[in-house]
């Protein structure tokens, strides 16, 4: 026997609206729901990496040119080249660990910021030094760093804990 009769379907889920795109709408959503506040302590977390970035660098390269005795025209030995590479390396996790550390959110990210950034300016280094044609030190160095150092950086993103 057959029943006649309204027939009786599952209720249809709602679906989202046309031309919803669920990525796009929550970085909007998110980007919206920051204050001016906490954009600006986003900028300053990657300046205050890229400036512990530069700085340290620039003042650990100062010192071991000075503990190795190494004239700036000389051409470097090895002990220098691994020991700058080392410390270039620590400085760089350092980086990325303040960097993570001063975000507001998202420290990862802030992280992988400084990395690009760094690769930019590694990129563009490396640039200048092939088009001067008189490298200072091996010249593998400048491309070891340009792995070695967005490495770095991420990994101390990575180093930071996490926020309960």
């Amino acid at each position: 026997m057959t029943r006649s009769g309204p027939s009786i379907s599952p209720p249809s889920t709602p679906g989202p609206p046309p031309g919803h795109r669920p990525d796009l709408d929550e970085a909007v959503e998110t980007w919206s729901s920051m204050n001016d506040a906490s954009i600006l302590r986003s900028v300053a977390a990657v300046i205050l990496g890229f400036v512990v970035l530069t700085l340290g660098s620039v003042l650990t390269g100062r010192l071991l040119l000075s503990l190795f005795g190494v004239e700036p025209e000389a051409n470097p030995g090895a002990a220098f080249i691994f020991t700058s590479l080392g410390v270039r390396l620590v400085v760089t996790v350092l980086a990325g660990l303040l960097t993570a550390w001063a975000a507001p959110r998202a420290p990862r990210l802030h992280a992988g910021v400084l990395a690009a950034i760094l690769v930019f300016f590694s990129l563009a280094s490396l640039a200048g030094l092939s088009m001067s044609g008189d490298p200072y030190g091996p010249a593998w160095y400048p491309i070891v760093m340009l792995v070695a150092g967005p490495v770095g950086v991420l990994a101390g993103g990575l180093l930071r804990p996490r926020r309960r």
